[in-house]
């Protein structure tokens, strides 16, 4: 109860155990029984779900379980992502980039080497929320990073999963005079 999903279809699984099981059904719909065991798929509304399972036997006894799963299957949306210019920078030196969204994600960037399989190709660094639903990060060029137009990506995720990625316009020229 109380689950969070970013699907659209959930499996509703479980037991039974009634020698004269007239039916189980699953939001209304009948589910099959094998050996006690009873599976159904249903699909899902974005928000808030109730699943209620009722199992009937013979003698007309009902018994019925419910559970809430809240939905989300909308990726956010990244907007006004920065630079939106080639950056040219040396070592010591730094680049901000920045970008909108809803509060409350889980934001991190890449830095993508052209022609390359550097560590920076593969590790992911944190942004900060520095105000509600914006969202800032700081790449400091080193003294052995050389690049002609590296790339900045940034990824955020929700609660629910739901995740999102952009490239921003500006490149990285690194150590490059």
């Amino acid at each position: 109860d109380g689950d969070e999903t970013n699907r659209e279809t959930v499996t509703v699984e479980g037991t039974v155990s009634d020698a004269n099981l007239d039916y189980v059904e699953v939001n209304g719909r009948e589910a099959a029984v094998t050996d006690g065991s009873y599976s159904k798929r249903i699909l899902l509304d974005e928000g808030e779900n109730t699943i209620e399972v009722v199992s009937a036997d013979l003698a007309g006894n009902i018994s019925e379980e419910s559970v809430t799963i809240d939905v989300d299957f909308t990726q956010p949306e990244i907007e006004n992502l920065t630079p939106t210019e080639d950056v040219y920078i040396n070592a010591g030196e730094s680049v901000k980039f920045e970008f909108d969204s809803e509060p409350g994600l889980r934001a991190t960037y890449f830095i993508h080497m052209p022609l390359t399989n550097t560590v920076a190709n593969a590790t992911e660094l944190p942004m900060m929320e520095t105000s509600e639903g914006h969202y800032v990060g700081y790449w400091t060029a080193t003294s052995n990073a050389f690049a002609e137009g590296a790339v900045i990506e940034v990824k955020i995720v929700d609660d629910f999963g739901n995740e999102t990625r952009e490239q921003a316009e500006g490149k990285l020229f690194i150590n490059v005079d």
